[in-house]
């Protein structure tokens, strides 16, 4: 039988997620990898970090039911 997990976590977890997306893109600290001092592609490399964690958090707490 798959272990049950907890869909409060899943919540927690997401909010979290959206915590740190708005750490990257709505804070001083956009101001910092924007400027023209780092490589162009950097923005990228944040969106693609926040996407692969998104995935990993979708296929850790997907429904086994049919």
């Amino acid at each position: 039988m798959p272990k049950m997990t907890d869909p409060g976590r899943q919540y927690e977890q997401t909010i979290l997620l959206l915590l740190f997306m708005l750490f990257l893109f709505a804070s001083p600290f956009t101001s910092w990898w924007a400027t023209g001092q780092y490589a162009w592609f950097l923005p990228y490399i944040f969106w693609l970090m926040v996407i692969l964690i998104a995935a990993w958090l979708h296929f850790r707490f997907r429904n086994h039911d049919l």
